[in-house]
């Protein structure tokens, strides 16, 4: 035997070796910008403002539409989104529309994308912001894990709406492992501020004590349940808290375009 063969045989291992390198997940890091204005800011007529995990586009039966997604997101003047897959690199040389841009497209604002994986080089996946009012700065921040792979973080936006300067944080956290001490991090960046409004998938219901020790304050709203939409009762792991806020009325879709309901609220602010 000449050994002719060894060559290829390495050449199959390394090949392999940066597959598996490539696809492992890895968590992004820390970000911050600011100077993001909206296409037409007069369009926020209301401050109305969403939560919605879209299931990377894909409705209760699997079906990816990410414009289906975009449309549900219309009327809000502000939403956290989550579970967005990050520009790929055929987005990136022109081919097919990304989804942070079909988002920013289909609801006629501006999407401020904040990656919380990476794979293949490049950002996977994480959650946005999709805006028709401008965000002053903003930052991202990655959230303690786990897990080894379900990466989280949250995003801090300063905006205003008709003069009211507010922040918006937006968040998606873990199912299992390491949660509770997610929310109890996000839950302290909420508490920084006195008009502010928390949205998010937080994978906990009302039962969960550090939840419930939050929603005890005063000053904490929890919009979803004032507007009437849905009760503590129910389960509930999607929110929408604020302080600084009335609730004026609310909106919400069943699961169908997304294994999640979609929630929206239409806030004023308070003097």
């Amino acid at each position: 035997m000449d050994g002719s063969w060894l060559p290829g045989v390495l050449a199959i291992a390394v090949g392999l070796i940066v597959f598996a390198v490539a696809r492992k997940a890895q968590p992004a890091s820390n970000q911050q910008g600011s100077g993001i204005e909206p296409p037409d800011a007069t369009l926020a007529t209301e401050l109305i403002v969403a939560t919605f995990n879209i299931q990377t586009g894909k409705n209760s039966k699997g079906k990816r539409d990410i414009s289906r997604s975009a449309r549900v997101l219309k009327d809000a003047a502000l939403a956290g989104v989550q579970e967005v897959y990050a520009p790929t690199w055929l987005n990136r040389l022109g081919v097919g529309t990304a989804q942070p841009e079909a988002l920013a497209i289909g609801s006629a604002g501006r999407t401020l994308f904040s990656a919380t994986r990476l794979r293949w080089w490049r950002e996977h996946r994480g959650n946005a912001i999709v805006t028709k009012l401008p965000i002053e700065h903003w930052r991202t921040e990655m959230l303690p894990d786990r897990s080894g792979k379900s990466f989280r973080n949250f995003t801090v936006a300063k905006t205003n709406w008709r003069g009211h300067t507010f922040f918006f944080i937006n968040t998606h956290l873990h199912t299992r492992a390491g949660r509770d001490e997610q929310l109890a991090e996000v839950l302290q960046e909420f508490d920084r501020y006195q008009r502010v409004i928390l949205v998010g998938d937080f994978n906990t219901d009302f039962d969960n004590p550090t939840l419930q020790q939050a929603l005890n304050e005063t000053d904490v709203c929890d919009a979803i349940s004032e507007a009437g939409l849905e009760p503590h009762t129910d389960r509930r792991i999607d929110w929408i808290l604020c302080k600084g806020f009335a609730v004026i009325s609310g909106r919400s879709l069943p699961i169908g375009v997304s294994d999640h309901p979609y929630y929206e609220v239409t806030l004023s602010p308070l003097p």
